[in-house]
């Protein structure tokens, strides 16, 4: 099976009871990268694939809960040749952020591509205060947060939520999504577009302090 064969080489195992050391993970540290990158809900791993393989200086993380797309993503790196530089997690995402992660002011860009956008329950979506007050302390000054989704009023919600999340110590800055990485086309893009929905792309850098910066500094 793909699993058998192939989470040795991309799974990153998520206990309670020890935070994963994603240095560790990719045998590299901060100095020896260009970025370190997050992929909340990477689902079949389709942009993960594709930004890995483009990538090599670059490490990548996706954690999703569905094991089909997870093994669906761990076949996909496999054939993209990523496998030094993308790892996968089987997490409820939240969970993660909050109890499974050794890596703070580490992140350099969260990607949140095309999330469920639980309607009628919008208490569970992914972008909500509990879950950014996770994601803050392992974000690098200066971090991106890229948020693309084709649910109306999705992205205005985001924007409550991040700006409700900002103080005097830390605050994130809605910015041109140029400073981002360039997202890929994915399946859930090309579905809503056939079905006649607009593509919102939404992007914040997370600055510690009260120093305003560039998009490239």
């Amino acid at each position: 099976r793909v699993e058998r064969r192939l989470w040795p080489i991309f799974g990153l195992a998520f206990a309670f009871d020890r935070r994963i050391d994603l240095d560790a993970a990719f045998g590299r540290s901060a100095v020896d990268r260009s970025a370190l990158v997050l992929e909340i809900g990477c689902g079949s791993g389709e942009a993960l694939c594709s930004l890995a393989a483009s990538r090599p200086d670059a490490d990548f993380v996706g954690v999703d809960w569905f094991r089909g797309g997870l093994a669906a993503a761990m076949q996909g790196l496999d054939e993209a040749g990523a496998a030094a530089n993308a790892r996968l997690v089987r997490a409820d995402a939240a969970t993660l952020l909050r109890d499974g992660l050794e890596a703070r002011r580490a992140l350099d860009e969260v990607l949140v591509f095309f999330p469920d956008p639980w309607r009628g329950s919008e208490g569970r979506r992914i972008v909500r205060p509990e879950v950014v007050q996770s994601l803050s302390p392992l974000m690098q000054d200066g971090g991106r947060l890229h948020l693309a989704t084709d649910v109306e009023g999705y992205a205005d919600e985001a924007r409550a939520v991040l700006a409700s999340c900002c103080d005097a110590e830390a605050r994130w800055e809605e910015v041109a999504c140029n400073c981002c990485l360039p997202r890929p086309s994915t399946k859930y893009e090309r579905d809503g577009i056939a079905a006649g929905r607009g593509v919102n792309d939404v992007c914040w850098r997370f600055v510690r302090g009260s120093v305003v910066r560039g998009c490239g500094d």
